[in-house]
């Protein structure tokens, strides 16, 4: 009896911020049931049917909850998504608007068209027998239209491996509903494809070169984007009838974990500096992918049977629910100095619970685990992505080495050296890092030659256009000022900062990582924003770990010259001169 009421008090600790969520969500609905965002003011179609996923998962998970009005939830956002099924034109494409037709949507007929061909389908599983005949129908056929008609051949078409991932949710939904041994080939064929972009290390670029990528940058890794592959694709395997841990797909998803659980901090949270699109976040960490996160790493604890994903799933869903506001109205990240708001509305992130949601049965599973002991010095080199984490008994840091080109918008903005430091025991940052990289704490700074305006416009005159569109959709939401943002960004971070004088280790984009006993060895240059090298000295800087926590050694390779160095307020420091700086941190500092 006492465990049955554990377990009862457990379920409820983990629905309850699922239910605030959805009853936020709920609370912007219109006459006829559409929930509009209060912030874009429109039906983002790909979200509601999130709701209806929520609704869905908390009716089979929570057995306290009012299933009845559950059912309701589900059948209205279904009813929705059937009612915006459209074909495109004289196309035999049938797609759930607005996807790509409206700006305000911020997605696309991909994005939205498997999260609605996979909505209707769990609606259909979840409720089938509850649905009247001809409803049941409905939803059947239109899950089934979308993928046969669109979805299927975006999963081979289309360039983002995440995107390609999220159309192969809708189409094995509809090949679970139909049988289309079509839609089954789709995602297998869709499985070898993802496999082909997963490289050696784990990592998924954003957007491949070779996949048509309009800037280089956006071929980078992506914090935000990683778990979506290796979650989405066993989601799909499993609703097509397929063992994720069989092979092939087994060594695909592995890889991708293995990835994602180096990213993830004991704070659940992971470093935001190692992202394609630095312009989606207001902040150096978000939790906004953490439901894709959740879902990934429940995989790995169900179905791979990984005890590395437990104490991750934990971690990540205390620091999720950690930034719902009392409403149930998701957050980015925490305000602060330095900080803004995300490009995202806090409607797509409540949609996205739906993949938290799913993952209930292996956090159930793995709650009251006890949580490991504090790791062996360990060095995990991620090498396609030029990140090592480095671990210590008081000490999570992680160090990268090269990156594509960037720019304003594109490309990881910070480099060649830390991109986080974080105490194991409180999760406290103990490395001030900031968003744009420069003249900050654990980096070599100087002045060099003039400002070039050349240089700013090189790198960041064509964003001015996709500038003028964020400036936009600010102020549909926020209002004028809110809409001044973007453009004033534009101009001060993007064309003055790029052109401006100042140098930084963090800025090189061609540094090189290797591994050394005990940590990792960088060898960068100080370079201007655009990662072009200056007539400086290169730098050497080692990271490594052991018992009294992280130790970083920097030696200047020649003279100094005007480069100067900020050794992290919180650190030990043990040597400083010109040339040369060596410093300690141990976990158990604190900011004042």
């Amino acid at each position: 009896m006492t465990r049955a009421l554990e377990t009862i008090a457990v379920r409820s600790a983990l629905t309850e911020p699922l239910h605030r969520v959805l009853g936020w969500m709920l609370s912007h609905r219109d006459g006829e049931g559409a929930i509009v965002c209060p912030f874009h003011r429109i039906e983002h179609t790909g979200k509601s049917a999130g709701a209806a996923v929520l609704a869905c998962a908390l009716a089979r998970h929570d057995p306290e909850a009012d299933h009845e009005a559950l059912l309701e939830v589900a059948r209205q956002q279904a009813r929705r998504m059937v009612a915006r099924l459209e074909r495109e034109g004289e196309s035999t494409c049938f797609t759930f608007r607005p996807g790509r037709h409206d700006p305000y949507n911020c997605s696309n007929s991909v994005i939205d068209g498997g999260a609605c061909s996979d909505a209707l389908a769990e609606v259909v599983q979840t409720f089938g027998d509850r649905l009247a005949c001809e409803e049941r129908e409905a939803f059947v056929r239109a899950s089934v239209l979308g993928a046969q008609t669109y979805l299927r051949y975006c999963v081979l078409d289309k360039g983002i491996p995440a995107q390609k991932a999220w159309a192969l949710t809708g189409v094995a939904q509809a090949h679970a509903l139909s049988g289309h041994e079509v839609l089954e080939l789709t995602v297998r064929e869709g499985a070898t494809i993802l496999d082909a972009l997963t490289r050696a290390d784990g990592s998924v670029p954003y957007h491949p070169v070779e996949g048509g990528a309009g800037h280089p940058g956006a071929s980078d890794a992506s914090a935000f984007y990683q778990s979506r592959v290796t979650g989405f694709l066993a989601f799909a395997l499993e609703r097509a009838g397929l063992d994720p841990a069989a092979s092939p797909w087994r060594g695909q998803l592995e890889r991708g974990l293995d990835f994602l659980v180096g990213l993830i901090g004991p704070d659940g949270i992971k470093p935001g500096l190692l992202e394609a699109k630095p312009w989606y976040w207001g902040a150096t960490h978000e939790v906004a992918s953490h439901p894709f996160d959740l879902y990934a790493l429940a995989i790995g604890v169900r179905a791979l049977g990984r005890s590395d994903c437990a104490p991750a799933l934990r971690a990540s869903w205390r620091a999720w629910v950690d930034l719902l506001e009392a409403s149930g109205a998701p957050q980015s990240h925490r305000p602060g100095p330095g900080r803004e708001p995300s490009y995202q509305c806090p409607t797509f992130w409540a949609g996205h619970a739906s993949w938290a949601a799913r993952a209930l049965p292996a956090l159930e599973q793995v709650w009251d685990q006890p949580e490991p002991e504090a790791p062996e010095l360990g060095v995990r080199l991620f090498a396609d992505a030029q990140l090592a984490r480095l671990d210590a008994p008081g000490v999570v840091a992680w160090v990268r080495g090269a990156r594509p080109p960037g720019n304003l918008h594109h490309g990881s903005p910070g480099g060649a050296g830390l991109l986080r430091v974080v105490a194991r025991s409180t999760g406290a940052e103990l490395v001030e890092r900031c968003r744009l990289g420069g003249h900050q704490e654990g980096e070599w700074t100087a002045r060099s030659g003039a400002p070039s305006l050349t240089r700013g416009l090189r790198a960041n005159g064509s964003e001015a256009r996709f500038a003028t569109w964020l400036a936009r959709n600010a102020a549909r939401g926020g209002g004028p000022l809110a809409g001044l943002r973007p453009l004033a960004s534009f101009g001060l971070r993007g064309l003055a900062a790029f052109a401006g004088p100042r140098v930084s280790t963090a800025f090189d984009r061609q540094a090189s990582l290797e591994a050394v006993p005990g940590g990792v060895r960088v060898r960068a240059v100080p370079s201007w924003r655009d990662g072009t090298r200056a007539p400086v000295a290169a730098i050497e800087r080692r990271f490594t770990v052991s018992q009294d926590g992280l130790e970083v050694d920097e030696a200047v390779q020649g003279a100094p010259g005007p480069l100067r160095y900020r050794a992290p307020v919180l650190s030990e420091v043990l040597r400083q001169e010109p040339g040369e700086v060596r410093w300690r941190l141990r976990g158990t500092e604190a900011r004042s």
